[in-house]
């Protein structure tokens, strides 16, 4: 049978005898067009890593047999001393990081970066740059995976790859490390110990990811400041926006920009 469905006529031998029989074939046609959604390039974000959300608290190990239990006495560190506010931008550096430093010398202020190995070997440039103006340079981990869902030697594999891209452009050691997500356990605070290192977290989320109103995030970050605060935030395009008016809101609280001592 062609497309149009008639039968075709088969001529086989049965016995020495030419036999002609019709023989239905089955009919075959064009799978049907499916419309496959996509996103208009205006709506691509261009940094699609889940952000941190709310205070960290520890999490359990991933159970690892093969290493020794040993129990860190790392004391993850929340906040800078009373009088002082320091700002945090994860997740770069990006195609924006330059344009958040020149914001940054224009209002005479300085913060402390947690950078990304894999981003800090695309960008090296901003990581430099970043250096040179004054900011302290703190790690992020390479790829931002949630680390409580690794065990102890795949936490130690992601911290060591990121950390030898980003030490490459710091001339002084780094000693400075915010988990992703702010998810720890007991195994990323054994190799932040390792690495003769701080963990750094927060006591302020403004979820400065959540909106691209840059008047939103001003009104969020000044909402809750307060003296001893870490903030933190990312290398956005509304948080780099709203970086001027914010740094002007917490001088006129009578409260000073500092930066997370790495000593």
């Amino acid at each position: 049978m062609d497309s149009t469905g008639v039968k075709a006529n088969i001529n086989v031998q049965v016995n020495d005898q030419s036999v002609t029989t019709a023989v239905p074939t089955l009919e075959v046609k064009p799978p049907p067009e499916v419309d496959i959604p996509h996103l208009p390039p205006d709506k691509i974000v261009d940094n699609q890593l889940s952000p941190e959300i709310g205070k960290p608290k520890e999490e359990a190990n991933v159970p690892d047999l093969s290493k020794p239990q040993n129990i860190s006495t790392l004391k993850p560190i929340y906040t800078v001393d009373k009088g002082g506010v320091a700002i945090t931008i994860d997740d770069g550096p990006t195609r924006y990081t330059k344009e958040l430093l020149k914001v940054l010398r224009e209002n005479d202020a300085k913060v402390t970066f947690f950078f990304l190995g894999q981003n800090a070997a695309s960008y090296p440039q901003s990581v430099t740059e970043a250096v040179y103006d004054g900011n302290e340079i703190g790690y992020h981990s390479n790829s931002h995976p949630k680390m409580t869902n690794m065990t102890y030697n795949e936490q130690k594999s992601e911290y060591e790859l990121g950390l030898k891209r980003l030490q490459k452009l710091v001339a002084k050691p780094i000693r400075l490390f915010r988990p992703p997500y702010g998810a720890y356990n007991n195994d990323t605070k054994l190799v932040t110990e390792e690495y003769k290192m701080k963990m750094i977290l927060w006591n302020e989320d403004p979820q400065d990811w959540s909106t691209t109103n840059s008047a939103e995030v001003v009104k969020h970050v000044l909402a809750q400041v307060q003296s001893g605060g870490i903030i933190v935030m990312h290398d956005h395009p509304s948080t780099i926006a709203a970086l001027p008016d914010i740094i002007k809101g917490i001088k006129s609280k009578g409260m000073k920009l500092v930066t997370i001592p790495s000593d």
